[in-house]
């Protein structure tokens, strides 16, 4: 049924693949009151980025209530797209899974070399995760942009700024239950 609605809203809005068609960016939920949710690239485009297991994924976020998230902090440009990205996530996930009735949290954590911070940029031992991981894999070290899930850690890597905010979006979409348009 959220589905159905939610392609009724982006049909009215005009959404067609065809080139020079304005970018779609918002999407409205039903049941989440008159909740806009914005993203950073046009949402048929942030589809498109490929994934191993979108279900395993949306289990991951049927289920957490928190969820750790991780990147090496060693690189300067890497360190500023991860703030994008996770801005724009943590714009949408907290509130989205709010209206769905659970509250859920983030701890992040980062390392340089061998040494590891938590979000207190204090040094840590290195970490043995419980919660699901959300680890960020930067332009710097990413071999390609998707969003894969390995055992308990979902791996969000992009080649550039631009794709590592596609996948970012694309998880987004991920939870939100929407995997086509």
């Amino acid at each position: 049924m959220k589905k159905i609605l939610l392609m009724l809203v982006i049909m009215i809005a005009g959404c067609t693949t065809t080139p020079g068609q304005a970018p779609i960016t918002e999407i409205s939920i039903p049941g989440h009151a008159n909740q806009i949710y914005t993203f950073a690239n046009d949402i048929r485009e942030s589809l498109e980025v490929s994934t191993n297991d979108p279900e395993g994924i949306k289990a991951i976020g049927n289920n957490f209530t928190k969820m750790n998230i991780v990147f090496d902090g060693s690189n300067d440009v890497d360190n500023g797209y991860f703030r994008v990205t996770l801005v724009n996530f943590l714009a949408k996930i907290p509130i989205y899974y709010s209206y769905e009735g659970r509250l859920v949290k983030f701890d992040s954590f980062y390392f340089i070399d061998d040494v590891w911070y938590n979000s207190s940029a204090e040094v840590i031992n290195e970490p043995v995760f419980e919660d699901p991981v959300l680890w960020l894999v930067g332009p710097s070290n990413a071999e390609d942009t998707s969003v894969n899930l390995v055992d308990n850690t979902i791996y969000l890597s992009g080649t550039s700024y631009k794709n590592l905010t596609l996948a970012g979006d694309k998880l987004t979409l991920i939870l939100f239950g929407i995997d086509k348009i």
